[in-house]
Formats: C-alpha cells, sequence, structure tokens
C-alpha cells in the first residue's frame, strides 16, 4: 500500500484553505489547515507532515521565522511558501531560509499540485541519500579495520564483545593506531549504530570553550553567543560521544565531565539550574597513560576511575609487523583510486625495509608513506626508492640498541629514549616545535606536556 501525503496548510485564509483542502484531497492526499503559525511546530510532531504550505503573510506569526522554526525542528521538511507577490526579497529570503520552492497567489491548482509532487520527489531523495551515506560510512569504516595478526584478531574480538553492552570504555594506544576507528566500531556494532555517532577532539578545543562544546550554551550567555547552541551531549542523545585525546581536557572541564556522567544530566550555559537528562554511551581514547597522568596531577583520579570501567589496547604497527603487508596494499588500492594510477603493489625489496622500520606513526604513517609512494612509483610496484621514511624514527626491533644499566629504572630509560627522540624532531623542524609535534604525530599539548616533564626548553 502507497504511502498517503500528509499537506499541512498554514493560511489564514479560511476560503482559501477549504478550496486548497478539496484540490488536495480529490488528488489523494490528507490534509491538515492551521489558521495561524503559533502552533506549526507542535502540530509537526502531533500530524507528521510531509510537505508544508506556509502563508509568508501570517496574522499572528512573521511566516519567514515560522519557516525557521520548522527547518530547526526538521530540517528535511519540504516547505512551500505561498505569497501574493512574486520575485520579491521575501520569496528569495524564504528560499535561503530552507523553503523547498513558492507559489503566488492566486495559483493554478494543476502548477500547485506540480510543486508538491517535487517537493515530495526531492525529500525522498533526500532520504535515500542519508540512507546511502550511512551504509557507505559503516562499509568503509569496516574495510579500514585489517588485519590477520594473532594481536589484531584478539582485539577484533573484544571490541565486538564489549560492543553489545553500555560499559564506558577507554581506549589507549599511541598515534595514528586507529583509535578512533575503533570507537566507530564500538558505535557500529553497538543496539546504539542507528543513533548518533559524535567524535570530539579534545586537543582541539580552545579552553575557554570546552564548556560550552561539551554541553552547550543559551543566547547570551556569553559575548559572542549569538543563538543557542547544542552542546555534543546533545547531539550524541541516545547514540556515542568519543571523547578523542580525553587526556587533555582542562582539570575545570574534567570536575564538570565527572557531573555529567555521574548523574546523567548536562546543564548549558546560561541555561540557570535547568538540567537535560542524557542517554549517551562514552567512549573516551588517550595517546598519553591516564594513570601516569593521574600520578602527576594532570588528570582527576575519580573521572579516571569512572571512565575507566574497560579499557582496550590498540597494539602499534611495530608489534602487529605481519599485517604491514596487508594494510599497504589495502592503501595501495586507495592511492590508485585517488590518484588515477595503475601500481600493482610493492616490491618484496620496499616490503622488506617497511617490516624493518619502526612505524612511529602507526598507520597514518604508513598511509601517507604509501600514498608518497603510489605518486613518485614509475613502474607496476612501488620499490625502495620510492619510500621516504623518516631518518629519525628508530628500528622496528629495538633490542640491544640500549644498554641494560641496573641503576635505571624502566622509566627512566623510556624517558631518555623520549627527550632524544623530541629533540631530534625539534633539530629536524628547525625548532619550530609545531612541526616537531606534527613529525611526533603528537598533538601540540601532549609535546609541550612531554617538553615539560622531561625538561626541555
Amino acid at each position: 500500500m502507497n504511502h498517503q501525503t500528509t499537506i499541512l496548510i498554514v493560511d489564514d485564509d479560511v476560503e482559501l484553505c477549504a478550496m486548497l483542502a478539496s484540490v488536495l484531497t480529490d488528488a489523494g492526499h490528507r490534509v491538515k489547515c492551521l489558521h495561524g503559525g503559533g502552533q506549526v511546530v507542535k502540530e509537526l510532531k502531533k500530524t507528521a507532515p510531509d510537505v508544508i504550505l506556509l502563508d509568508v503573510s501570517l496574522p499572528d506569526a512573521d511566516g519567514m521565522q515560522v519557516l525557521k522554526e520548522v527547518k530547526q525542528a526538521d530540517p528535511d521538511m519540504a516547505v512551500i511558501m505561498l505569497t501574493g507577490f512574486g520575485g520579491t526579497k521575501e520569496v528569495v529570503d524564504a528560499i535561503k531560509a530552507g523553503a523547498f520552492d513558492y507559489v503566488v497567489k492566486p495559483f493554478i491548482s494543476e502548477e500547485l499540485l506540480l510543486v508538491i509532487t517535487r517537493a515530495m520527489e526531492h525529500r525522498a531523495l533526500n532520504t535515500e541519500m542519508k540512507y546511502l551515506r550511512a551504509e557507505l560510512a559503516k562499509t568503509a569504516g569496516a574495510r579500514t579495520m585489517i588485519g590477520e595478526s594473532a594481536v589484531f584478531q584478539q582485539m577484533l574480538k573484544k571490541i565486538k564483545a564489549i560492543a553489545r553492552t553500555n560499559i564506558t570504555v577507554v581506549i589507549h594506544g599511541e598515534s595514528g593506531v586507529g583509535k578512533e576507528l575503533v570507537a566507530e566500531m564500538l558505535h557500529r556494532e553497538s543496539p546504539r549504530h542507528a543513533q548518533p555517532y559524535i567524535p570530539v577532539d579534545c586537543g582541539a578545543i580552545p579552553e575557554s570553550l570546552v564548556e560550552s562544546e561539551l554541553f552547550g550554551h543559551k543566547k547570551g550567555a556569553f559575548t559572542g553567543a549569538i543563538a543557542d547552541h547544542k552542546g555534543k551531549f546533545e547531539q550524541a542523545q541516545g547514540g556515542t560521544l568519543f571523547l578523542d585525546e580525553v587526556g587533555n581536557l582542562p582539570l575545570l572541564a574534567q570536575t564538570k565531565l565527572l557531573r555529567v556522567l555521574e548523574d546523567r544530566k548536562i546543564w548549558c550555559l546560561g541555561g540557570g539550574a535547568k538540567a537535560v537528562a542524557i542517554d549517551v554511551r562514552i567512549v573516551a581514547a588517550s595517546n598519553i597513560d591516564l594513570a601516569g597522568a593521574v600520578q602527576q596531577n594532570s588528570f582527576r583520579e575519580d573521572l579516571f576511575h569512572r571512565l575507566n570501567e574497560c579499557t582496550l589496547y590498540v597494539p602499534p604497527l611495530r608489534e602487529r609487523k605481519e599485517d604491514i603487508g596487508i594494510i599497504a596494499n589495502h592503501f595501495v588500492t586507495q592511492a590508485n583510486d585517488e590518484l588515477h594510477k595503475n601500481v600493482k603493489g610493492i616490491s618484496a625489496a620496499a616490503l622488506q625495509r617497511m617490516l624493518a622500520y619502526g612505524w612511529p606513526g602507526n598507520i597514518r604513517e604508513l598511509k601517507n608513506v604509501v600514498k608518497m609512494a603510489v605518486l613518485s612509483a614509475e613502474s607496476d610496484y612501488i620499490s625502495e626508492s620510492d619510500l621516504t621514511l623518516s631518518a629519525a624514527a628508530p628500528p622496528a626491533d629495538l633490542g640491544g640498541t640500549v644498554g641494560l644499566q641496573p641503576e635505571q629504572t624502566l622509566e627512566d630509560v623510556v624517558d631518555t629514549f623520549e627527550k632524544r627522540h623530541i629533540l631530534a624532531a625539534l633539530q629536524h623542524a628547525g625548532g619550530n616545535k609545531v612541526k616537531a609535534a606534527a613529525l611526533l604525530h603528537l598533538d601540540r599539548k601532549s609535546l609541550y606536556r612531554k617538553m615539560s616533564k622531561l625538561g626541555i626548553g
């Protein structure tokens, strides 16, 4: 049975509404009439119309304002404006504000029915495109999680088991290992998969805007707050919120995050005492040791334990060398498509060098290296000379490179190695900390924190 289109007419002209209702009903549509704009948004929830015919001039409301409220409540709603003046600035503004089209009064019934048909086709196309994009995103995400090594398969098994629960997860791993892909998979494999997945890079938000970004704000809450803003928690309602590099959150924001996790409510800036209940699954990630950050008083201990219901460790590429060839060939295919090339694979000599390399930037670095190699390749297979590998990177096998000194703790040895590696990157970048952070595949805040800890000026 075909879906019967429901059309909501909003016009103060009672006779016009009756005439429109008769024409549209004869054409097989369901019709509801309102003679003012004040109740339109409420009627959306009650009637769930497919198309709205909205008069520009209403006695109790501004038609343009009603249009904006409708599009805010349902961005996909097909709204056709009814106006007595064609080609005016008012009509142009309506189209800019999201109206599908307009019809000038008095109008021909066939013309109106044609516009309604086009509006319905447009809405159906948008719905289909959204569905296809969502399915494509799922498939693309699944393709990037590849590997055959035992350590990878064990991680994959754990991800699928955890995904079915509502447990709060902390994903640990170095930069570039694919923590964000693990978070996406946790969402995709969960009962919440049809709801929003909202990622947040905690290291990229200016400290003054963290609270507004996470919890939202009301218009006028602070200078520059020109409109209400939904925070990431509200945007993720019913779904998953991914807090990437959660260790970079300022202590004040950590305190407020803890309160939200405990109360399952948020308080937006400028919203007074009114709280909004939230139903969100939290997944966090960090490339620093959060337990160590707790010891250094840069991360709240109570928040650490609240987040750390379950830990997922994503191994670096050097710990799953069996997967390097598989992943690299996957990236060759991607690069061929993007660069319009036809490289068939990787030569034995090039693969051997890749296996001997330490990959400090992990999968992200491997992808970049392969892409540049495909671009450079002049034969069917990537050669060793096509690879651009960082001279500052350690080899894959570090055995015997650090002399064992009984008076040194493991932490001392790690600090010494990190300091040497950071100094090499700074030298390579000519002292530019931003470039050095990029070479090390760290965000700027993480580099500054490590430099401070290691006494690097």
